[in-house]
């Protein structure tokens, strides 16, 4: 397996890593590429109307970015002693447009681990994020906001009917196949109208011990319902499909509504 560690922030770089440790254990190894993308340009002045950075700014901005660097690379070195799955792991930097550097790291893994969403997410991280989910296309596998003792152990289910939740569970399928416990969470307008998923009978055939849980779509959002069932039956990872780009990314990073992700404090795979 190839495993994808996007390390854009040194304050998120130790969660990715330790989740891209906790992937690859639960799936029997793999190489994990630790992908620190630096940017060319002073994202200050990307706009003809902000002008160009004189000496000084510029300056100020070659300077952090090298410190940037040289601590999300120091994470790295300090993880990569300890961590159990750190022998086939790689540090790699490219410089250039962040974006796109993302996106074609992204091409060829199976897996790639990004930091927590949240309000504050630096652009560098919102760029990694798109190029990856809708860019690239990749599955995607979002660290918490702190490290959890297991992975995908007692993984959850956000059931939805739909190509991206299809391709997100083909994705977790080693994970879902090798799990204590997988709960199925569905929510319905009405109680028992959605038809059982397949992946129920999937994993009961496997031998697997899975739980289907339905719930009537209430007042609040979809998204609390989910977060609060999800920690009641002490879910390690949720799987979920994303949504369209637009409200997804504003869902992620601190939209207006009550969201889902910013306030997970699980690992989260989903896939668009």
């Amino acid at each position: 397996m190839r495993l994808l560690a996007v390390l854009d922030a040194p304050q998120t770089a130790a969660l990715v890593l330790h989740t891209a440790d906790q992937l690859a254990g639960r799936l029997g190894g793999g190489d994990i590429c630790a992908l620190h993308p630096s940017p060319a340009t002073n994202p200050d002045f990307q706009s003809p109307d902000e002008g160009m950075p004189d000496p000084t700014q510029q300056a100020r901005f070659t300077q952090a970015t090298t410190a940037r660097a040289a601590a999300v690379q120091q994470v790295f070195a300090n993880w990569r002693i300890t961590a159990p799955n750190a022998a086939r792991s790689q540090w790699v930097q490219q410089t250039g447009d962040t974006r796109t550097i993302v996106r074609h790291a992204a091409d060829n893994a199976d897996y790639v681990v990004l930091g927590p969403a949240s309000a504050d997410a630096t652009q560098a991280t919102r760029q990694s994020f798109a190029a990856t989910l809708y860019d690239a296309q990749a599955t995607v596998v979002m660290a918490p906001p702190t490290p959890l003792p297991t992975f995908a152990q007692h993984p959850v289910v956000a059931w939805q009917d739909t190509p991206n939740l299809i391709r997100a569970v083909h994705a977790a399928r080693p994970l879902l196949h090798t799990a204590t416990h997988v709960r199925i969470l569905v929510g319905e307008h009405q109680p028992n109208t959605v038809p059982d998923p397949a992946l129920l009978a999937d994993l009961r055939a496997s031998g697997v011990a899975v739980t289907l849980e339905r719930f009537v779509l209430a007042g609040q959002s979809v998204g609390e319902q989910i977060r609060t069932r999800a920690t009641q039956a002490g879910a390690d990872l949720l799987v979920m499909g994303a949504y369209g780009r637009p409200h997804f990314i504003e869902w992620l990073f601190g939209g207006p509504t009550m969201d889902l992700l910013a306030h997970a404090t699980w690992p989260i795979l989903t896939h668009h």
